[in-house]
C-alpha cells in the first residue's frame, strides 16, 4: 500500500508519459493520483473515524474509471498535442489510468518498517518518517521508470 506520497510520483510520472505538460494539469494529475482516498475525509466528517469508509467504493475499477474520464473529459487532466488540439479519448484515457494506478499501488506488497517501541506495543507505524521514505525510494524508482526520455539527438 503506497503513502500519498508514493501516488503523487507515480502519479505525475505517468502523466507525463500520457502528455500531460501544463502546470495546470499536471497539479490535477497530483489530486487525481490520491482521489481514491476521499474516503477517509469522508470518514472523519462523517464518523469521526478516517478508516470507516476506507477502501470501499472509491477502491472500485468503476469509480477510477468514471472519475477519471470525467477528469479527462473536463480539460482537467489533458493530454493534449503540440498543436493545441484536444482528443477526448486520450484524455479520458489519460484520466482514467492516473487515477486507475492508485488501486494498483494499493495492492503492491511493499513492506512496512516497525521501530522497537511499535512492535512492543504491537502497534503498526504506516506514517512514520522511516517508512515515508522508503515509500518515497520504492516508489520514485518506479515514478522514474515510467517517466518519458528525451531521445537522444543524432549527430
Amino acid at each position: 500500500m503506497a503513502s500519498p506520497l508514493g501516488h503523487t510520483l507515480v502519479g505525475v510520472a505517468l502523466a507525463r508519459r500520457l502528455g500531460v505538460r501544463s502546470p495546470f494539469g499536471m497539479g490535477a494529475s497530483v489530486v487525481a493520483a490520491s482521489l481514491p482516498d476521499v474516503d477517509v475525509i469522508a470518514g472523519i466528517a462523517l464518523h469521526r473515524d478516517p478508516w470507516r469508509l476506507h477502501r470501499g467504493h472509491t477502491h472500485t475499477l468503476g469509480f477510477a474509471l468514471s472519475s477519471g474520464m470525467l477528469a479527462g473529459f473536463s480539460g482537467v487532466v489533458s493530454a493534449g498535442n503540440a498543436e493545441g488540439d484536444r482528443d477526448l479519448v486520450a484524455d479520458a484515457f489519460a484520466g482514467a489510468l492516473i487515477v486507475a494506478s492508485h488501486l494498483l499501488l494499493d495492492k503492491l506488497p511493499v513492506p512496512y518498517l516497525s521501530t522497537k517501541k511499535s512492535l512492543q506495543r504491537n502497534v503498526k507505524v504506516r506514517n512514520s518518517i522511516l517508512n515515508l521514505a522508503l515509500d518515497g525510494v520504492v516508489y520514485g524508482a518506479l515514478a522514474w521508470k515510467i517517466w518519458p526520455r528525451e531521445a537522444p539527438a543524432r549527430t
